[in-house]
């Protein structure tokens, strides 16, 4: 008898929310994604998805500003949090991002898991290791997600995940490099997702 693998049969945008407000269907178990703006949250999502039009992608670092949530198999909620980090933006927009954030991830009892998303290419900067100590003080279990992989050969994919642990504060491990264009990754991510959440 074969063991069928985690995987997501169905998923459809639910809402945006500006903080932790109430939304329908709000009760189920969540998992989180959180990463630097244009670190490929959008493509992870719509690659574990399996549907390249759920999650916008935008070429402008940035773009989500608002909490979004999906429904996934009718059991869970994925969360896309707005991207941090962005320095074009005005300090206003991101004390903004910052509360909604923090309001929503502070007032949500039923988050599971937090995907916290680094792009493997560059050493995880002040507000990459700002989300790890958060995640670490909320005693939330967590991934790292190395996104981008297929852009390093395998001796600097070797040498940029220890750069990560360092910095993070994590073992080597404890990161899942992922690729949404080879799709390297997502059966790893997807096994890592608590049990009844698919």
């Amino acid at each position: 008898m074969t063991i069928e693998r985690p995987r997501i049969k169905t998923a459809r945008f639910i809402t945006s929310l500006t903080g932790n407000q109430g939304f329908e269907g709000q009760g189920l178990p969540q998992i989180a994604v959180a990463g630097k703006s244009n670190v490929g949250k959008s493509s992870l999502i719509n690659c574990l998805c399996g549907n390249h039009k759920l999650a916008r992608i935008s070429q402008e670092p940035g773009k989500t500003r608002l909490v979004n949530v999906f429904l996934l198999n009718d059991r869970s909620h994925l969360i896309d949090l707005p991207g941090y980090g962005f320095a074009r933006v005005s300090r206003g927009m991101q004390e903004d991002w910052g509360r909604m954030m923090n309001e929503f991830l502070n007032g949500s009892p039923h988050l599971k898991l937090m995907l916290h998303l680094v792009d493997i290419r560059h050493e995880p900067g002040e507000h990459d290791q700002l989300m790890a100590k958060w995640i670490r003080a909320a005693n939330l279990p967590f991934v790292v997600v190395a996104t981008k992989a297929d852009k390093l050969s395998k001796a600097q994919r070797q040498r940029a995940i220890f750069a990560i642990a360092r910095t993070l504060g994590v073992q080597p491990w404890e990161i899942q490099p992922f690729s949404a264009q080879t799709r390297e990754g997502k059966e790893e991510l997807l096994a890592r997702f608590p049990e009844g959440c698919l």
